[in-house]
C-alpha cells in the first residue's frame, strides 16, 4: 500500500450556523442522508454541518483538484460504531474509485476539523 495523498481541513463552527438554515447551500453541498444526520444533531446541527464539510475539502485536497470536484458527490457516511467513512458518487466515483480512503474528523467548541489520508494497493 502506498499514500498517494492527504488532505486537511479545519473550519469555525460559527460559519455554518446561518449557512445550516440556507436550503439552497445545503441541498449543494450535502447529500440527503447528510442533511437528515445534521438535523438529527439538534445542538450540534452546526458542529456536524462542519465536521461533514472539512471532510469533503479534505478529499479534494488529497486528490488535489482544487474546488473543482462537486461537493455532493463526496459523501459521508458512518458505519456501526459511527466512525466516519467516504462513499463517493457520480463523476468523483468514476475518477478516484481506485483510491482507498481513511477518514477522521474532530470538533472542539468552536472549531471542526476533518484528514483524508489517500491510499492505493
Amino acid at each position: 500500500m502506498s499514500i498517494v495523498g492527504i488532505g486537511l481541513d479545519l473550519l469555525e463552527i460559527s460559519r455554518m450556523v446561518d449557512k445550516i438554515e440556507n436550503a439552497a447551500f445545503m441541498e449543494r453541498v450535502y447529500t440527503g442522508a447528510e442533511q437528515a444526520y445534521i438535523a438529527s444533531r439538534g445542538a450540534f446541527s452546526a458542529s456536524s454541518a462542519a465536521g461533514i464539510f472539512c471532510a469533503k475539502e479534505a478529499f479534494v485536497k488529497a486528490v488535489g483538484d482544487g474546488l473543482s470536484l462537486p461537493l455532493k458527490e463526496i459523501e459521508v457516511c458512518r458505519d456501526s460504531r459511527g466512525k466516519p467513512f467516504l462513499h463517493l458518487h457520480g463523476t468523483v466515483k468514476e475518477n478516484f474509485s481506485s483510491l482507498k480512503t481513511v477518514l477522521s474528523i474532530t470538533h472542539t467548541n468552536t472549531t471542526a476539523a476533518a484528514v483524508v489520508v489517500l491510499s492505493m494497493d
